[in-house]
């Protein structure tokens, strides 16, 4: 390595166990500075090194981020013997040896929307690192089609008999802890797997069934050794509450940048079979759960519509929903017909939805055409606007979702309690609340203005709550009433006392 600088690697460390892994997708995730950029840039010299004739990709979320620090760190530790030429223009640097290292950047520059990977899939790559891989501009999607290029063949020429003999094939990624894809898909499959529990979302091998991912987490005192003692006290001074949380400990449950951190999966997921139990509960009571539903349109991307009841103590349940993409207006009314057929018993219910849909399109300089909602109206699915307002929609939604101190669990009768639940098999929701970020500028400071994608079930979410009571107005006291599922240990009592009395 760079003689200016030392990398210290202590017996049992973080570091170590991270530089001793070989599998295909190694996650290095966890506090501030706890020398996760260090070690893939390290891991990366060394298979720059060990593989001459190498293909290398290094890349980040966005191009100052990808200069200012991923790159930066990358020439800290390169010897100056190695280096052959740097090309500013392409952002390519080769070695001596004949391997490249390609700097790359994700997010397309211009529109959101127009964002994609193509400037990184045109070639195949013997090593992939995705510095930050939690940042908003950077989807699973991306993942997958930059794992699709580690198709590198390059022979190794070290004397570690636990390399791979060409390749190596690895795709190194640090991280943030997060909510995002990044933790459903790598981080809390692996943590479940590795406490003994069934995950079907674990990457694995299909021929050898071994776990493709590895995960390297601790805090940033885990890096100690590497830092100077003002600069860990400087870190405690600075951080408070999540902040201190997220990037001084590296926990998982902290949340920063999120439209809706405060969504938690213990606390807002109920079970399919629970959620309908309840729902029929409530009728056969004689309460009358009131039914609300929302519609987002799409046309290339997933049109959704989504089903829930309000009940009579202010509680909104998500029950239910359509997500696809592809489908006619027909076949989307034939959808929704269906699911509606499951809960509502009145014909004459109004969906919310999206107010441009009721507006009449032009399809060309001679004509007009018709109106989306009237379409859906001659399928027999009746519309009507809901609220556009975005900060209006987000400010309803988070009320909903927060925990409230004197609030009763409808569903295991335990206080606190928020408002808004959800059928823990509506993934597709869950996926998009749990990755829907404000915006940010190049510089990574947050706009004041969400992210403009992967919000179709959010937008139907919004409208659907467009004319649900402001929590602010629900201070009717109500007599709670405890659902049959609730009560089975009492019915079992009572069975047995009657069984003794009459003995």
């Amino acid at each position: 390595m760079n003689k200016k600088h030392t990398y210290r690697i202590h017996e049992g460390s973080l570091q170590e166990r991270f530089h001793a892994s070989r599998n295909k997708i190694q996650v290095f995730g966890g506090g501030f500075a706890n020398g996760k950029t260090a070690a893939v840039c390290v891991k990366t010299l060394m298979v720059a090194r060990d593989y001459p004739g190498a293909n290398i990709l290094m890349a980040r979320s966005t191009y100052p981020k990808l200069n200012d620090t991923l790159r930066r760190e990358l020439f800290k530790w390169l010897p100056a013997s190695w280096r052959k030429t740097f090309s500013k223009t392409e952002n390519t640097l080769e070695l001596h040896n004949g391997t490249t290292i390609n700097f790359r950047y994700i997010a397309q520059q211009g529109r959101a929307e127009e964002q994609s990977t193509s400037n990184l899939l045109s070639a195949t790559y013997d090593l992939i690192v995705v510095d930050q891989i939690e940042d908003p501009e950077i989807g699973e999607k991306d993942f997958l089609d930059l794992l699709g290029r580690l198709r590198g063949m390059t022979p190794y020429i070290g004397e570690d008999a636990t390399m791979p003999k060409s390749g190596p094939r690895m795709m190194l990624v640090t991280c943030n802890p997060t909510r995002n894809w990044v933790y459903r898909n790598l981080v809390s499959p692996v943590q479940a797997w590795a406490a003994g529990r069934r995950v079907p979302e674990l990457i694995v091998d299909p021929e050898t069934h071994l776990v493709l991912v590895d995960l390297f987490e601790g805090s940033t005192y885990e890096n100690k050794e590497n830092l100077e003692a003002d600069f860990i006290r400087t870190l405690e001074a600075s951080y408070r509450g999540q902040m201190r949380d997220r990037f001084l400990m590296g926990k998982w449950e902290a949340y920063e940048g999120l439209v809706y951190p405060q969504f938690g999966y213990d606390t807002h997921l109920v079970d399919d079979s629970v959620m309908r139990m309840y729902f029929d509960q409530l009728r056969n009571d004689g309460l009358s759960p009131t039914i609300i539903e929302g519609y987002d349109y799409g046309i290339a991307v997933p049109s959704c519509y989504l089903i829930g009841f309000a009940d009579h103590m202010g509680n909104v349940c998500i029950i239910d929903g359509m997500y696809e993409t592809g489908y006619t207006i027909q076949e989307q009314a034939s959808e929704i017909k269906a699911v509606q057929g499951r809960y509502r018993d009145e014909p004459d219910n109004w969906v919310l939805a999206d107010p441009s849909l009721f507006r009449r399109s032009a399809t060309d300089v001679r004509t007009i055409g018709r109106a989306i909602s009237d379409m859906f109206f001659e399928c027999g699915v009746k519309m009507t606007r809901g609220t556009a307002d975005i900060f209006n929609g987000i400010t309803k939604v988070q009320s909903y979702l927060h925990v409230q101190e004197f609030h009763r669990n409808p569903f295991n009768g335990t206080y606190p309690s928020p408002r808004l639940f959800i059928n823990s098999k509506l993934t597709f929701l869950i996926n998009e609340i749990t990755d829907y970020y404000w915006r940010k500028d190049p510089r990574g400071l947050v706009v004041d203005m969400p992210q403009d994608k992967n919000d179709h079930a959010l937008d139907a979410l919004k409208y659907m709550l467009s004319r649900q009571p402001a929590l602010a107005g629900l201070s009717k006291r109500v007599k709670p009433v405890t659902p049959a599922f609730m009560k089975w240990h009492e019915v079992e009592t009572q069975q047995r006392q009657n069984m003794h009395r009459y003995r």
